[in-house]
């Protein structure tokens, strides 16, 4: 398998794992929020309806945003990588937004700094095939992609 071929391997399991983030956030965004830190604390019944309102459109976001990347990188893989390039950046926003709590707010938990290369990861896996431009073998003949 060539390396853009690899690449667009890569950034569509890469585009599973966020969909499959926001379906847990979608599902059950009590747990993912309790998770971060933001559910409802050992004395409340649940989290308030507006954070979970936020779990679940958050979740939403993560399913459709990574599941429209992937089926583009499948059909038509040059849209699809600039498509999984902005998904890279967002990713990697988050990374610099908890890069920068983990010094502004002293915030160098195990979760948080577990969370800080998950992110780093999933953008770096994300932007592969963005940079890495080629030709994809199809059925044995040279194709363009």
């Amino acid at each position: 398998m060539s390396s853009y071929g690899l690449s667009l391997v890569l950034a569509v399991v890469a585009c599973v794992i966020g969909g499959v983030l926001g379906g847990l956030s979608l599902a059950r965004p009590g747990s993912v929020l309790g998770l971060a830190g933001l559910g409802a604390g050992p004395d409340e019944a649940a989290p308030a309806p507006a954070a979970l309102a936020e779990g679940r459109a958050l979740g939403g976001l993560l399913i459709l945003s990574h599941a429209t990347a992937a089926l583009f990188l499948g059909y038509h893989s040059s849209v699809g990588a600039a498509m999984a390039f902005a998904l890279a950046m967002a990713w990697l926003g988050a990374a610099i937004g908890r890069a920068a709590s983990a010094v502004i707010d002293r915030a160098r938990g195990p979760l948080n700094l577990g969370s800080l290369v998950f992110e780093l990861l999933i953008a770096a896996t994300l932007a592969l095939p963005f940079f890495n431009a080629g030709r994809l073998a199809a059925r044995g003949a040279g194709m363009l992609v």
